[in-house]
């Protein structure tokens, strides 16, 4: 049985955002605005109706804005959360690994910073999108991937409709894993921020089809419902949602066609240090599983980049292994090949006799 819990509707912390800074020219936060709510005693306790995101009609978004209004806010969502702020940014850390919102009205200048990857949408209106110090004027159908850890602060006006959806790094390796594995602009930005803490923003055109409206009004349907299947549900329509960015840059794609090649270059360090650190246990399948490349292109890419292959290489870290094991351990030729990944003595010994041209015994006898 759900439990009764204090809130506030969306609507109520729009509406005195925008009073405030009517009245004073002053904005105030969103957790700003909470926290004078609820010294009014304005928050509710109970079990909010929730709004019907299936009853929009998909073409007005005056409608859209009217159920967002109606979404209720937990306090403990926005009053318990940890943060700290640093150089005029707000730390944010946030209690839900993925969600979707409006961005409120009239925020303040101070940029928030989350581990979360951040997409800013504008549906309608427009948006000044602040990212490290520089702004950028978003129109309709604009929309901004941010990876986690970026610095940024979205100004929107109450003619305007921008939602954010975010995913934790976690909940996005964990359901968008495939989508990683093609080779296009989306999935190279995606790795460099998991892998290389890169944080460049990426903007794209995606016009609000009749098609995105629906996915949108599911994503929002699934996020208030919470019920046992909201979130497999909600990650459905999460994972169709970046497939049509996906698909919206394949007409442009020849645009960045260097960026990509630049980037893979500048991701290939962290796969060979990756290489090293686990080739005792890896295969090429799951080298490529961990960066999100099918294992046929990476082994393309690491051949372009060194001049050799993935077996290669591991060969080469097994014997250089084996080699300090040998001259400067007592342990058996059976212990030194189950340490550097061989599956057998026999095996072992054929490869380091192949590389070094003395059998490992022999070897073992030089020291």
């Amino acid at each position: 049985m759900e439990k009764a819990y204090d809130y506030l509707l969306y609507g109520q912390i729009q509406e005195l955002k925008i009073k405030y800074y009517q009245e004073s020219g002053s904005r105030l936060s969103f957790r700003e605005a909470v926290e004078e709510l609820v010294k009014a005693g304005a928050q509710k306790h109970g079990l909010p109706d929730l709004p019907d995101f299936l009853s929009w009609n998909l073409h007005s978004c005056k409608e859209l804005r009217t159920l967002i209004a109606k979404i209720p806010v937990p306090l403990s969502d926005v009053l318990q959360l940890g943060y700290h702020a640093s150089d005029d940014v707000m730390y944010l850390s946030t209690k839900h690994r993925v969600q979707i919102s409006q961005e409120s009205c009239y925020m303040s200048r101070q940029l928030i910073s989350t581990e979360h990857f951040s997409v800013i949408y504008v549906l309608e209106g427009g948006c000044l999108l602040s990212v490290e110090r520089t702004v950028r004027s978003m129109k309709p159908g604009e929309l901004c991937i941010l990876p986690p850890g970026t610095a940024y602060a979205v100004f929107t006006e109450p003619k305007d409709l921008v939602i954010n959806i975010i995913s934790d790094r976690d909940h996005f390796e964990e359901n968008f894993r495939l989508l990683l594995y093609h080779d296009n602009i989306v999935s190279d930005f995606f790795r460099r921020a998991l892998f290389l803490d890169v944080k460049e923003e990426i903007y794209f055109m995606l016009p609000l089809t009749r098609d995105l409206r629906s996915i949108i009004q599911h994503l929002f349907a699934e996020f208030v419902k919470k019920d046992a299947y909201s979130d497999l549900l909600f990650n459905n329509y999460l994972q169709i949602f970046y497939a049509n960015i996906i698909r919206s840059t394949q007409s442009t794609y020849h645009y960045y066609a260097d960026q990509k090649k630049i980037s893979a270059k500048i991701l290939m360090p962290a796969i060979l240090e990756y290489i090293n650190e686990n080739y005792h246990t890896l295969s090429l399948e799951i080298l490529a599983a961990h960066f999100h490349y099918e294992s046929a292109y990476l082994s393309k890419l690491i051949r372009a980049s060194t001049g050799k292959n993935y077996s290669a290489i591991v060969a080469e870290l097994k014997v250089k292994e084996a080699s300090k094991l040998l001259l400067h351990t007592d342990m058996k030729i059976e212990e030194i090949a189950e340490a550097v990944g061989y599956n057998s003595a026999d095996h072992f010994s054929y490869s380091f006799n192949k590389a070094m041209g003395v059998p490992p015994r022999v070897y073992k006898n030089k020291r």
